[in-house]
């Protein structure tokens, strides 16, 4: 089975435009992956700020409830 120079340039101009594509394809990925992990990144940066001001109010309301606790216990 021979190939015709018209067969050939046909395959190599498919391959070449599938290469264009496939890193075309990367190339937007990775613009998305970017984007994602600064607003990941900014995400964690504001959980972060939150559970700086949460964890201490939490043990502050368990010493709270700890301590209503053991006073309602005491009078009881």
């Amino acid at each position: 089975m021979e190939r015709s120079l018209r067969d050939i340039l046909e395959w190599v101009v498919l391959g070449l435009l599938v290469v264009v594509g496939v890193l075309l394809a990367l190339w937007v990925g990775g613009w998305v992956f970017t984007f994602l992990g600064r607003v990941l990144l900014a995400l964690s940066g504001l959980i972060w700020e939150l559970l700086k001001f949460a964890i201490p109010l939490l043990i502050l309301a368990a010493i709270g409830y700890g301590v209503v606790y053991l006073l309602q216990k005491r009078t009881a």
